[in-house]
């Protein structure tokens, strides 16, 4: 698994992500698969459903050299001591209360900079593993940054539990990325149904990719 280390990075954010690689490895028989779907450079979104406490430092060693820019609610973001990892990994609070547009320009100042940034779609934990409203906002960002997005499903052998004991806990996890998604199409068009159009595709693309990974398993 060699080629999951990351490389290019400053040092600090290397030194921990070499230490999350270990974490993973060592606790959660840590694999993925597809890691060729994500491209060496340009702007990108990494999009993923959420069923652990863990799922950011998932993707964030299986994304190779890239540090993804993960969106954390605000709420979380200002919790010690985690606060000081969230700088070092340079995590964007959101607000999830009205309007965050400060959150927004952040996000689209990192694309245009050919940056990645990191969103869970349905804004929290899922408990049960079956698909929710997601919300809008990352359709959004991706229609006005134009940027590639990236699907991931991240399967856990067990459900959530806590997320203490999410970390602590011995199981297995696999994080599976898709084909890229464009939005071409829909670029400069930023009106409800493309939004609506846009976070679809994006929505299903998960959902598609929990389906091969299940229907792997069950054959």
């Amino acid at each position: 698994m060699r080629h999951l280390m990351p490389v290019g990075l400053p040092r600090r954010v290397e030194l921990v992500r070499r230490i999350a690689f270990l974490y993973l490895t060592l606790f959660k028989k840590f694999r993925v698969l597809n890691v060729g779907h994500i491209p060496s450079s340009g702007p990108l979104i990494i999009v993923a459903n959420h069923s652990a406490a863990y799922d950011p430092v998932c993707l964030q060693v299986a994304c190779k050299n890239r540090l993804i820019r993960f969106m954390e609610a605000r709420e979380y973001y200002d919790k010690m001591p985690m606060n000081l990892l969230y700088r070092m990994f340079r995590v964007i609070p959101v607000n999830r209360t009205g309007n965050d547009t400060a959150s927004l320009r952040t996000a689209l100042r990192e694309l245009s900079n050919n940056g990645c940034v990191g969103i869970f779609p349905e804004g929290r934990i899922n408990h049960d593993g079956r698909p929710r409203e997601a919300r809008k906002g990352v359709a959004l960002l991706a229609l006005l940054s134009n940027a590639v997005v990236v699907p991931a499903y991240i399967h856990s052998a067990v459900p959530f539990s806590g997320i203490i004991r999410d970390f602590l806990r011995f199981n297995e996890v696999t994080v599976r990325f898709g084909p890229p998604i464009r939005f071409d199409d829909l670029t400069g068009r930023q009106h409800k149904e493309a939004r609506d159009a846009a976070l679809k595709r994006i929505m299903d693309a998960i959902v598609a990719l929990q389906g091969q990974f299940e229907s792997r398993i069950a054959a």
